[in-house]
């Protein structure tokens, strides 16, 4: 526990230190709010959740060219895979058990190109902090109701997530178009997933070069 918090910590100081660089950096700062689709794909998760929606918000700080550095604060909710889970209890019906996962995340972009480019592609990296909540979960054999285990882990738990994607800036607004792997590590067989999503972007300025010029 006293590494997590140091690591936490350490976490917050990078993200503090990319804020204070930020004042003389070329990159445009901006808020970000997006959604999308998430899909378990490793894990005891890929067997026992369907696929779902996912939302997100983030801002993010310019630190040096070509370098974004910010905070991300995202939900995503998952249905348990009943038709799955009840091949293993023939005759049984189970209900309920359906799982959202909250994470707040470091943001971490590499981009290619200049800021006032129409469209940038880049590269990300973060980690963070994931806590789940599920529901819970019912099997009824008969006139018989029982509570059912789902199997996963309802708690707190670190990861982190990679990704591509790329920027269309239009000056004061832009779009987010981003594909990302998450990786959670649980302390046993750890959970993965895939996400695809879309966002818009709110420019704090001008990111054409001409509007900057009429700014100054």
């Amino acid at each position: 526990m006293r590494s997590l918090s140091i690591l936490g910590i350490s976490l917050l100081l990078l993200l503090l230190a990319g804020a204070a660089d930020s004042l003389h950096a070329e990159e445009h700062d901006y808020f970000t709010v997006s959604g999308g689709w998430s899909w378990p794909a490793g894990g005891p998760v890929e067997q026992t959740y369907q696929s779902g929606l996912t939302l997100a918000a983030s801002f993010r700080v310019g630190v040096v060219p070509n370098y974004l550095s910010g905070i991300e604060f995202g939900y995503t909710w998952y249905s348990l895979d009943t038709a799955n889970l009840e091949k293993d209890t023939p005759g049984s019906t189970i209900s309920g058990g359906n799982m959202g996962l909250l994470s707040i995340t470091t943001e971490n972009d590499y981009i290619f190109g200049a800021p006032a480019n129409p469209m940038r592609p880049f590269f990300n990296l973060g980690l963070g902090l994931y806590r789940s909540f599920i529901d819970d979960a019912t099997i009824a054999t008969g006139s018989t109701t029982e509570s059912f285990d789902t199997g996963i882990y309802n708690g707190s738990f670190f990861g982190f997530h990679a990704g591509i994607g790329g920027l269309v800036n239009r000056d004061r607004f832009g779009l987010r178009l981003d594909a990302n792997y998450e990786h959670l590590f649980i302390g046993g067989p750890d959970y993965e997933y895939f996400s695809a999503r879309a966002g818009i972007i709110f420019y704090l300025e001008p990111t054409s070069v001409e509007e900057a010029d009429e700014k100054d």
